[in-house]
């Protein structure tokens, strides 16, 4: 054999083997970057948004709900009263539910973590007043303190993790 029909065999298969584990290579990175892609969304739409925008919900309508402090026959009372029970309970429920449902998808960290652990002992604590017919007394008055950190800390992920995801799209 001599090196023309040598080359003219071994060049042609070593571009395919090198084109071969080049393709295998891209699909490898391509998958690894869907996978990315498809867990950032997961965290968006499962946990950090839905939290997010029901946050957003409770802070618009909040301070309504202190109207309760009120004359129970004004009209401030009525309207707290009823903004709290249609609204912002059943936000409450919604959080709650995402929260042990979605967790895992929040990777939370100790400040986030410590932050729902203050969110769900207020709330519960919240509910249970409200359920034992204390309709003037609030959670903070018992020791529950409300985790004011708890809304930056979502907001600040979600737009981290959104700016993330359209990054990844973009490229």
């Amino acid at each position: 054999m001599n090196l023309q029909s040598f080359q003219a065999i071994w060049i042609p298969t070593l571009i395919a083997v090198l084109g071969f584990i080049g393709k295998s290579l891209y699909d490898i990175l391509i998958t690894l970057r869907n996978k990315k892609i498809e867990i950032l969304e997961t965290k968006l739409q499962k946990f950090y948004w839905p939290i997010l925008i029901r946050l957003e919900k409770d802070n618009a309508i909040w301070d309504k709900i202190l109207s309760k402090r009120d004359n129970p026959e004004s009209l401030q009372y009525k309207l707290a009263n009823v903004i709290e029970k249609k609204y912002v309970l059943q936000n409450h429920d919604e959080i709650l539910e995402i929260m042990s449902s979605c967790m895992h998808l929040a990777e939370p960290d100790k400040e986030l973590t410590d932050s729902i652990r203050k969110y769900i002992k207020n709330v519960t604590l919240y509910k249970a007043l409200r359920d034992a017919g204390e309709e003037n007394v609030f959670p903070l008055e018992l020791g529950a303190e409300w985790p004011d950190d708890l809304y930056e800390l979502i907001k600040n992920r979600t737009e981290k993790y959104q700016k993330e995801l359209n990054s990844k799209i973009l490229k």
